[in-house]
């Protein structure tokens, strides 16, 4: 007997033609800083140059757990690097396989190519936006904005406060929370994300069904 899904019934008839697509990587074993946007960027960068001139393209943080030693994430066979592209350059990404990265904690293996479809969820969580922005007030004020040019009408909770170092200086941000968000739009918000630096892990939305991510987080 099937349980009732409510995220499930809302969606299930629902037709779309994607644009953008999750693409994950493994990458063995090993370790990540966990500040590592920008070097991580750099790192996909230099073995795919033709990345800089797609700043819609993002590449997600990397999920990896606290090593306990220093202020570094460890990586495992569930730990995925996972980057967010055209469903047309899907084909020019298959050259990172088998090549290394070095984004700061030792070499990382990056195989095993797999696509991953967007879901038209209700609820959208992102670890990191960024605003260019300290405040919460002008971080929320900003965030409302994009959603209106967007034509997005959701609840917004922000969570905790983020930081990201950059060669620029420190780049501010908070966790986000988008609740009620209808199945057009839920996935227009994933394919075009909200803020800046897509590239370095910000404003990159995916599917969740709580509101504890945003709090506890």
């Amino acid at each position: 007997m099937r349980m009732y899904n409510a995220e499930w019934e809302a969606i299930k008839g629902f037709q779309h033609t994607p644009n953008f697509v999750d693409v994950a990587f493994d990458l063995g074993n090993g370790e990540i800083p966990a500040d590592h946007g920008h070097a991580l960027f750099e790192e996909l960068a230099r073995l795919l140059p033709w990345l800089r001139q797609h700043p819609e393209l993002g590449v997600h943080p990397v999920m990896g757990a606290p090593t306990g030693r220093n202020d570094n994430l460890m990586i495992n066979k569930r730990v995925k690097l996972i980057l967010r592209v055209p469903v047309d350059r899907i084909p020019d990404l298959s050259p990172l396989l088998g090549q290394s990265i070095n984004p700061g904690a030792g070499a990382l293996t990056i195989v095993a190519l797999k696509e991953r479809p967007l879901m038209a969820f209700g609820y959208l969580y992102s670890h990191f936006v960024s605003m260019e922005t300290e405040d919460e007030a002008e971080f929320l004020a900003a965030a409302r904005e994009e959603l209106e040019k967007l034509q997005v009408g959701c609840g917004l909770i922000p969570g905790k406060k983020r930081k990201m170092m950059s060669p620029s200086g420190n780049v501010w941000g908070y966790s986000l929370m988008l609740h009620d968000v209808d199945p057009q739009q839920s996935l227009r918000i994933q394919e075009l994300g909200l803020g800046t630096r897509r590239n370095q892990g910000c404003g990159l939305f995916i599917p969740h069904k709580s509101i504890k991510e945003v709090v506890v987080d």
